[in-house]
């Protein structure tokens, strides 16, 4: 199984931190430098961790003041992604909830909604993310679709939190070189809502993702964010 990165298991261990009390709402966080060395590891690791519970909505960080702790549990649950590798950070950061599995081929409204061509099949695994730990109601529902010659990696999913990406990467051999982002509103139908302790009929945000390799997806997820508690950050930078 591959290894998680440092800064995910760091960003993990500061925000159980925060929520201990080790460092209370309002103050600053060591420095960088300060925390590097206490943990044993890199400044770039330190600051990779800061940006991650940054996300996350516990924190805030300002050049010349530092890092201000603003959050114990933060409401709703921010995502920052600009990578493959922060998608992962975000899988490793939250606990999947398995709520049912089955075959499916996809209808034409699915396909639409995919991205892919009628009739195909797919092995559906429904899960809801939680924050671990946390009495806050769930992340998202998140509606994986795999390709069928990788459906054994459904096994494999009870108590890991990773990319379903890497376990097909770790069992099969195959990389995930692209992935293919589609975000729209939608509103949150009476099953979902229900689960995600939210409310019919509200506002969401629906997020497609086509984990592809070598230009074939091998699996699609479709995740659905109650509105009142997500928000989506992307960095641009020029080149």
């Amino acid at each position: 199984m591959r290894k998680r990165p440092i800064y995910a298991e760091l960003s993990e261990n500061l925000v159980q931190a925060i929520k201990n009390g080790d460092y209370a709402v309002g103050s600053l966080m060591p420095t960088e430098l300060e925390i590097a060395a206490e943990r044993g590891v890199s400044r770039a690791t330190v600051r990779s961790a800061l940006d991650r519970i940054e996300s996350m909505g516990f924190v805030t960080r300002q050049k010349g003041v530092g890092t201000r702790v603003i959050a114990a549990n933060p409401r709703g649950y921010n995502a920052s992604t600009a990578s493959i590798e922060e998608l992962a950070h975000f899988g490793a950061a939250t606990e999947r909830i398995i709520i049912d599995q089955r075959d499916i081929v996809a209808d034409e409204e699915l396909a639409r909604r995919m991205g892919c061509a009628p009739g195909k099949r797919w092995y559906l695994v429904s899960v809801m993310r939680i924050e671990p730990g946390s009495a806050a109601p769930p992340i998202c529902w998140t509606d994986n679709f795999i390709s069928p010659e990788y459906a054994e990696v459904a096994r494999s999913l009870p108590g890991q939190r990773g990319l379903i990406a890497d376990l097909i990467a770790d069992q099969y051999g195959v990389i995930v070189d692209e992935v293919v982002q589609t975000i729209r509103p939608i509103l949150l139908d009476d099953k979902k809502a229900d689960a995600l302790k939210s409310v019919a009929k509200s506002p969401a945000l629906e997020i497609v993702r086509r984990y592809q390799s070598a230009g074939s997806p091998i699996y699609i997820s479709v995740s659905q964010h109650p509105g009142d508690r997500f928000s989506y950050r992307m960095s641009l930078r020029r080149r």
